[in-house]
């Protein structure tokens, strides 16, 4: 009876357990060019995708990447275009997906010119991938067009392809801190630089801390988290830190493929905008509950912001 009694007691914590996980899908957008500095050449964005390769190695992180195969259509250095795209295709922990071919705004173009965005960036991809399943699409910027019946169409041509899009729970615009720690690098300023980083890797845990009781809140659980992000010099010299970070959390790294299978992912979508927030708002049917988790939910610090402004203007 009492071994009887131990084996409930064991099967209830293994139940509580898995119920308060913390999982999480790592994805990056813009690879393998889009999101490195613009001043890079082509060997250095070679370069800095190896390591930002060898730190993902190195933390046993799956990873969803989001193509956008604009570059390999230039004829110069092809060959090493080509060869910075398969090394990022081919690598055990990575599974590609579709970002469109240039990474314009997919919710502002008519349907026909969506179509080709995303079939010829299909067409690159598959050069280098073959014919195994190329499973998500994530619309630049998130806008998947002005209305319900324009995000119909273009959701409709996706699944046609044999695509589904991609959401994600969290971001925390590490594009700004990356344009930001990038100009600090440039004029050699190492103390603003590692401010940055600092500054980066706290706004995201608070971006994460945010999800999580929205997650309760929503599903009265932890759900599996989709964190979005780019491949950038940031990530390329800061990565492990990160990761780390998130480990501390309590976070533990799936694909996202795995993370979808969770039921909170089938939910309906109330959101019909344009507007490139997180699928924990979209999911949400009262329009004046989401904009007050909207107005409640963690930004990147005003002085971030506002420089981030100064150096895009």
């Amino acid at each position: 009876m009492i071994k009887y009694l131990f084996l409930i007691f064991c099967w209830c914590v293994s139940l509580t357990a898995a119920a308060q996980a913390k999982l999480v899908a790592i994805t990056m957008d813009d690879v393998p060019f889009n999101a490195m500095p613009s001043r890079y050449t082509v060997e250095q964005v070679k370069a800095a995708g190896k390591t930002l390769l060898e730190k993902i190695t190195q933390q046993q992180t799956p990873v969803t990447i989001f193509i956008n195969g604009d570059a390999c259509m230039s004829p110069e250095k092809a060959a090493e275009r080509w060869e910075t795209l398969r090394s990022w295709v081919n690598h055990p922990l990575i599974t590609p997906a579709n970002h469109s071919l240039r990474h314009l705004n997919c919710g502002e173009m008519p349907l026909a010119q969506f179509r080709e965005e995303v079939s010829i960036n299909d067409y690159i991809i598959r050069k280098v991938w073959g014919d195994k399943p190329l499973r998500y699409f994530r619309f630049p910027f998130n806008n998947q067009g002005k209305d319900s019946a324009a995000q119909a169409e273009r959701l409709q041509y996706l699944h046609d392809k044999g695509y589904t899009a991609a959401p994600f729970t969290v971001e925390s615009a590490d594009y700004m801190y990356a344009a930001l720690y990038d100009a600090a690098l440039a004029r050699k300023d190492k103390a603003g630089a590692a401010a940055l980083v600092k500054e980066y890797i706290r706004s995201t845990l608070a971006g994460f801390a945010f999800a999580e009781q929205l997650s309760k809140e929503q599903f009265g659980r932890n759900i599996p988290q989709i964190y979005l992000c780019h491949a950038n010099q940031l990530h390329t010299d800061h990565y492990g830190e990160l990761i780390a970070a998130l480990r501390e959390r309590g976070y533990q790294f799936i694909s996202m493929e795995a993370a979808m299978q969770d039921t909170a992912y089938a939910s309906p979508v109330y959101y019909y905008g344009p507007y490139g927030f997180s699928w924990l708002f979209r999911w949400i049917k009262d329009a004046a509950v989401r904009k007050q988790y909207l107005r409640n939910s963690p930004d990147a610090d005003a002085k971030i912001y506002s420089a981030y402004e100064q150096l895009s203007h």
